[in-house]
């Protein structure tokens, strides 16, 4: 399992920056990039672990020289294994 705070962490710490926000419904909207310098991409899923996994998966072609990508590139995860 991915632990949600490492994961996390790691893409701030390679500055990679991404929103996830969420409303009292199942919906759960995923953008990696920031307000100041624009989004790469927008999804909008019906859980958290699937918001971190798109995240994952889309944030990892856009730093493929990171540390971040070396470390979640070989973990083709489902959704309910991040928490």
């Amino acid at each position: 399992m991915i632990d949600l705070g490492t994961f996390i962490a790691v893409l701030h710490d390679n500055e990679i920056n991404g929103e996830i926000s969420w409303f009292f419904d199942p919906v759960w909207t995923v953008k990696p990039g920031d307000r100041r310098n624009g989004y790469d991409a927008v999804a909008v899923v019906s859980s958290l672990g699937e918001a971190a996994e798109w995240l994952r998966a889309t944030a990892i072609p856009l730093h493929r020289d990171s540390t971040f990508a070396q470390r979640y590139d070989h973990l083709p995860r489902p959704a309910d294994d991040i928490g």
